[in-house]
């Protein structure tokens, strides 16, 4: 990480020029870290290019890359001859070029390997795969009638003060239900679980961001300032799909699976104390 002040003595009032000149990147390497999110103006996440910098504003610039990590043997969750299901790691995509699809093809060596349902890149957790087309269908149906059970752990900016609250103000003006447990809170933050009736777009991200409680490393619905420096470090969101359960299309038993949580998810409920509990009032 970077930190620099914009003095009378700088010509270049534009962020990207800003950060191209001071990390002597190239424009379209400066351009890089301003869509990753991983610039800060007076502590706000800032991607706009030509953002207009004013004396004495503070920017801050992390640098550090992220990578992917690789699919390994030890995140299958449950394997049978129909489905896989596997802790998905941060920072790579579901399906598409480059993906934990493809990873998963190549690993078992089959094409036919499909993803049933999505996380978003930076999500990690529990993802179902299917292992031929009539047990893809089979899923996309069963997640059409709300048949899988999904279960998040979610790390929160700001103290929450309920045990459970559910969340349903309509997105895109569609009905989104989400419901909230409170688990633990800590410094500035709060630790919950989360489950849904409803599967809209990015739905718990928008639903805690509008109710003034962010999900930690949130790039795209946070846009308060982030005056904990911890939290400006954090790389991604800190949203994990830990837990999936339904009844097997064609067992008729029940799966269920728990996803442990990730190196940088227990790091984060460290850095922000939130791995003592602290009392909480009852409503």
């Amino acid at each position: 990480m970077q930190r620099f002040t914009l003095t009378n003595k700088d010509n270049v009032p534009i962020l990207l020029n800003f950060i191209a000149q001071k990390l002597q990147l190239s424009k379209k390497k400066a351009k890089q870290l301003l869509d990753h999110r991983r610039v800060f103006v007076n502590n706000k996440r800032v991607w706009i290019a030509s953002y207009q910098l004013k004396e004495r504003d503070s920017i801050e610039i992390h640098t550090e890359e992220v990578r992917s990590s690789l699919f390994q043997k030890n995140a299958i969750l449950f394997q049978d001859k129909h489905y896989l299901i596997v802790a998905k790691p941060a920072h790579i995509i579901t399906n598409g070029q480059e993906s934990l699809e493809d990873e998963l093809r190549v690993y078992f060596q089959d094409n036919h390997i499909q993803a049933a349902h999505r996380l978003d890149k930076d999500t990690s957790g529990a993802i179902i795969f299917a292992m031929n087309r009539d047990a893809f269908e089979q899923m996309k149906t069963m997640f059409k009638k709300n048949l899988i059970k999904k279960v998040y752990r979610v790390i929160v900016r700001g103290g929450i003060s309920k045990k459970t609250f559910t969340l349903d103000t309509p997105i895109h003006g569609q009905k989104a239900v989400t419901h909230v447990k409170l688990l633990k809170i800590g410094k500035g933050a709060s630790y919950l679980e989360v489950s849904t009736e409803t599967g809209r777009t990015h739905q718990i991200r928008i639903h805690l961001a509008s109710s003034g409680h962010s999900v930690i490393g949130e790039m795209e619905y946070d846009r308060k300032p982030i005056e904990h420096p911890l939290m400006r470090q954090i790389t991604r969101q800190m949203l994990h799909a830990y837990q999936l359960s339904f009844e097997h299309p064609y067992t008729r038993k029940m799966v269920l699976v728990t996803a442990p949580l990730p190196a940088d998810f227990n790091q984060c409920l460290t850095l922000l104390g939130i791995r003592e509990l602290v009392p909480i009032k009852s409503e």
